[in-house]
């Protein structure tokens, strides 16, 4: 590999920060609360629904939320709502105040004759309008009237908490079988020009996702906040707000610190879950009852509840709680339980040189990368899965509190788990590091690991994003070989489609791939 691509590019990030300034964005600049929130609170229908009702306080139950749509007109199309026992379908559109149909004009715009719902957070200004004659009822034309949903009495949770909750880059949902207006002028590219686009995306996402952490390690220190980095790793995507809390409100010093040094690995991996899982608000494991658990199991969380009684007073207050973990929707080997022990067994098994340090002397050692040497040096898979835990303590062998004994022992955090972390939070912040220490040899070593790193496998988000890009054409698909270029077409998509509400009209994007790439 030649010196240019050693070093991670910042050269995708000089046209973006170019086409931002030009944006047409939909919400109102006053608006705190993104659009694009509700879309996700609808779309995940995250409602008291048993209460939902219409503004004329009509009852209402949603049969089907709707399509998310990707072009221009109404956020959701063919939505289904039976009101007052009856079914109206048609489309939905969405606001924060309900006054912006009005400021958006939609009253006089044909494509949002077909609306049939308007769902808004808080009712100001007048109700809005069709454009249909006023005396076509729902029953005659699906647009001829519209029901109105004040969702703020509605939401699960607090909308600042969901807004915080939601993992707004996992949206939207594939939900329609159409291509963005960029997919043509891509698949007119040269395989080559395409790839440099890719790659050049791909940099630009750790350079950006560096900026995440720059200010942190500078206030914080490289342990603490990879110590912050891993933590939220554990959680991702259900818990990771709560990890991130554990992390930052009870430090990686402070265990240390109260950590007894005169004592075994295994005792100090059982001093510091009891910290953890204390800290967390778990501790009680549901309200597990000890007296059922088999002698070697009952002494094992009878222990971790005696230390924490021992460490509680001795740490700050815990805004963490029970309530604060989510387990629905989540395989049991990804239970919160699991993860927080895989986390107490890192820290343990890196209290000496440190969570990070240890990570780059490794790295250093496995692959000694130079100018002299070359840049071509493999990667060896122990890198890959450096983040990895095994062992036979109780949660490689049980999925859930007083659960039944798995037959083989589980790994806490398995090697695609460990991958992520690398790709995620060890390339950043092992970025800002080397650019600190001035060590081009070491940044080349990230950007090798980050061109040989196939963590992220085909999630929901990418499958969309394959398609709607790429029209999910294998000769186009098939570029993705690595890491680095699935991370980029997934910043593409962040930086344009999402950014631009998936509203290909006023995308700048399609220009970008004409004037820069073309």
């Amino acid at each position: 590999m030649n010196a240019p691509h050693s070093s991670f590019a910042e050269d995708y990030l000089k046209f973006t920060r170019i086409f931002s300034s030009v944006r047409v964005c939909e919400e109102d600049s006053k608006i705190r609360i993104p659009e694009k929130v509700l879309r996700c609170v609808w779309n995940d229908q995250a409602l008291k629904k048993d209460k939902l009702c219409t503004t004329d306080a009509e009852s209402a139950e949603v049969i089907f939320p709707g399509y998310w749509n990707f072009g221009p007109g109404p956020d959701f199309k063919n939505a289904t709502i039976k009101i007052d026992g009856k079914l109206f379908e048609g489309d939905l559109e969405i606001h924060v105040n309900s006054g912006d149909w009005q400021a958006h004009n939609h009253s006089s715009n044909p494509e949002f004759d077909n609306v049939v719902f308007h769902v808004f957070l808080w009712k100001t200004g007048k109700a809005p309008v069709s454009s249909r004659p006023a005396d076509i009822g729902p029953e005659q034309l699906r647009g001829g009237h519209i029901f109105e949903f004040e969702l703020k009495n509605f939401l699960k949770k607090g909308i600042l908490q969901l807004a915080e909750e939601l993992d707004l880059e996992s949206y939207p949902i594939m939900n329609r079988f159409n291509y963005g207006l960029c997919h043509e002028p891509l698949a007119r590219l040269p395989f080559e020009r395409l790839e440099q686009l890719f790659d050049a995306a791909g940099d630009a996402r750790i350079v950006t996702k560096m900026g995440r952490f720059h200010d942190r390690v500078i206030l914080r220190g490289y342990e603490q906040v990879f110590y912050e980095g891993l933590a939220e790793a554990m959680g991702y995507p259900n818990n990771k707000q709560s990890f991130r809390y554990l992390a930052e409100d009870l430090p990686l010093a402070l265990i240390k610190e109260l950590l007894p040094q005169r004592i075994s690995v295994e005792l100090k991996r059982l001093h510091v879950s009891a910290m953890l899982f204390g800290f967390s608000g778990l501790i009680d494991f549901k309200g597990l009852d000890l007296t059922t658990l088999p002698t070697k199991d009952r002494e094992y969380f009878a222990s971790l509840q005696k230390l924490w009684k021992q460490y509680q007073p001795r740490l700050p207050a815990s805004s963490l709680n029970a309530d604060c973990w989510k387990f629905s929707g989540l395989r049991p080997a990804n239970y919160p339980y699991r993860r927080i022990a895989g986390l107490a067994s890192l820290i343990v098994r890196h209290l000496n040189g440190g969570l990070f340090a240890d990570f780059i002397a490794t790295l250093k050692k496995e692959t000694q990368m130079s100018p002299q040497k070359g840049y071509a040096v493999k990667i060896p898979k122990k890198i890959y899965d450096y983040f990895s835990i095994g062992g036979e303590d109780y949660w490689n062998l049980h999925y859930t509190p007083g659960g039944k004994l798995l037959k083989k022992a589980q790994n806490l955090i398995g090697p695609t788990r460990s991958a992520e972390i690398i790709l995620n939070i060890v390339l950043p912040i092992g970025l800002i590091y080397a650019r600190a220490q001035r060590s081009p040899e070491l940044e080349a070593t990230f950007n090798k690991l980050y061109q040989s790193s196939k963590a992220s496998g085909d999630n929901h988000l990418l499958r969309f994003i394959k398609y709607y890009i790429l029209g999910n054409q294998k000769e186009m698909t098939d570029l993705l070989v690595n890491d680095r270029k699935r991370q980029g077409l997934m910043q593409i998509y962040q930086d344009f489609c999402a950014q631009n509400g998936n509203n290909c009209n006023r995308c700048p994007f399609p220009n970008v791939v004409k004037k820069y790439f073309s």
